[in-house]
């Protein structure tokens, strides 16, 4: 995937993981959601320490490939599915252009997950 495409899934995990140590997290999604933060952060080259790292980074067609389990993947695909309906019916047109890109990346995640033999439950 691009390596401009992680940063969305690295704040999608953030907000999955508050909503759900906020209610209780019974499904411990607050800590596999911090596996898949940590995991990009420890595969992805060159992941920025500070916020003015990001303002270069990273560089333009920079792809990263990443390894996590079904079940953080799993938990990508979810969640990025249930921010983007959130993000969609915020009703402005920024959030809409969000809301469809990440689908875009839900679309992504699932072609390059059946390309290796990925079978979704």
């Amino acid at each position: 995937m691009e390596t401009s495409q992680w940063p969305i899934i690295d704040a999608t995990m953030d907000n999955e993981a508050s909503v759900e140590a906020g209610e209780g997290d019974p499904r411990n999604v607050a800590d596999l959601g911090d596996s898949i933060r940590q995991a990009g952060w420890a595969q992805i080259p060159d992941w920025p320490r500070d916020l003015a790292g990001f303002e270069h980074w990273p560089a333009p067609g920079q792809t990263s490939t990443l390894t996590l389990g079904r079940a953080q993947w799993e938990l990508v695909i979810s969640a990025l599915e249930r921010w983007s309906s959130v993000t969609a019916d915020l009703g402005d047109p920024e959030a809409a252009h969000q809301a469809e890109a990440d689908r875009a990346l839900v679309e992504l995640i699932r072609t390059q997950l059946l390309e290796q033999g990925w079978t979704p439950r």
